[in-house]
């Protein structure tokens, strides 16, 4: 496949701007990847070094956007997703020349962020969201980075999967508390998470009805028990997120 790019000179290329991605299935080929990155900011080059003899790419590449904000957000938005089953490596090019191309073992690794779960520091309020319209390339690791970025989150976010594995398009994510959960709907709900417009509500509770109807987390019972257990000490502000 001809390049969409011709490879630039070192002293040419914004390192700021600039985006290392690896772990590549032979599948993504440079116009998939052009295509995937474009949707976050025009694209000044893209570059995947090639085999000389088989001319197939060799599992990584280098983007360059016109714009270095659009590079953090791409890296940010894109982290944890797998494209043909392989994990999505990205790092943010080092502008030292000594470092800047590093071997594919060395960047890009994702360290799952570490988790305030359930214990005597913290009670289960019920401030938990279900996430409907996911796209299936999101996984429980892209949700925990994304919202844990609103406050404390104190089990491990959930995806629905089918027998096979495969996403079904919503999941589940529990916060430490309703202000938070509050604040999540409010901003996130119908807004676009990778390139899908997703939905944000209570989830049910597990077993609960009321006249025969199914009863959502969130409601005025859990609030006012909420409340009780801040004024006892056992939730934390959202100020130590």
């Amino acid at each position: 496949m001809t390049s969409i790019f011709k490879k630039l000179p070192d002293s040419e290329r914004n390192s700021n701007a600039s985006l290392y991605f690896g772990n590549l299935d032979p599948e993504c080929l440079e116009l998939l990847m052009y295509e995937l990155f474009s949707q976050f900011g025009p694209i000044r080059n893209i570059n995947m070094p090639k085999d000389r003899v088989s001319k197939m790419h060799q599992g990584y590449g280098f983007v360059e956007f016109k714009d270095a904000r659009d590079a953090k957000y791409t890296e940010d938005i894109l982290r944890g997703v797998r494209l043909y089953g392989k994990l999505l490596k990205l790092k943010k090019l080092d502008s030292k020349p000594s470092t800047q191309y590093q071997s594919e073992r060395s960047v890009g690794t994702y360290v799952t962020p570490k988790l305030d779960l359930l214990n005597d520091r913290y009670v289960d309020v019920g401030a938990k969201l279900y996430i409907s319209n996911l796209n299936p390339l999101i996984d429980e690791k892209f949700l925990l980075q994304t919202f844990l970025n609103f406050g404390t989150v104190i089990k491990q976010p959930v995806i629905r999967r089918d027998l096979e594995g495969k996403s079904m398009g919503s999941g589940f994510i529990t916060f430490a508390d309703f202000e938070t959960s509050d604040e999540v709907i409010e901003k996130m709900n119908n807004t676009i998470l990778m390139n899908s417009k997703i939905s944000l509500a209570y989830a049910f509770k597990e077993g609960a009805t009321k006249g025969g109807k199914k009863i959502r987390h969130g409601d005025k019972a859990e609030r006012i028990l909420a409340e009780s257990a801040k004024k006892n000490g056992f939730l934390r502000s959202k100020k130590l997120r």
